[in-house]
């Protein structure tokens, strides 16, 4: 089972900002998952042990407000067919 953080955002500028932002975290760039709707559809990638470094970073870089983005904590297995997820509360 893979686990990872999602951050997805209503635009592509937020989308674009926070990749730059969290590119020291090796960061992912990825489609948005069709489970998970938004509107921009473009989503940033973070491990689980980068995850708390991509807060800190992002709370005191980010121009985004808490309504311009969400982060969800990802449980997927592909072969098992398995893709759950849970928002996190910030």
């Amino acid at each position: 089972m893979e686990e990872y953080y999602l951050y997805t955002f209503e635009s592509t500028h937020g989308a674009i900002s926070t990749e730059k932002l969290m590119k020291p975290l090796n960061c992912t760039v990825m489609p948005v998952p069709r489970a998970i709707s938004t509107s921009c559809g473009i989503s940033v990638r973070i491990q689980p042990d980068k995850f708390r470094e991509s807060r800190e970073i992002f709370e005191k870089e980010s121009d985004l407000s808490p309504d311009e983005y969400t982060v969800y904590l990802i449980h997927s297995d592909k072969k098992a067919g398995i893709f759950d997820y849970e928002e996190v509360e910030l």
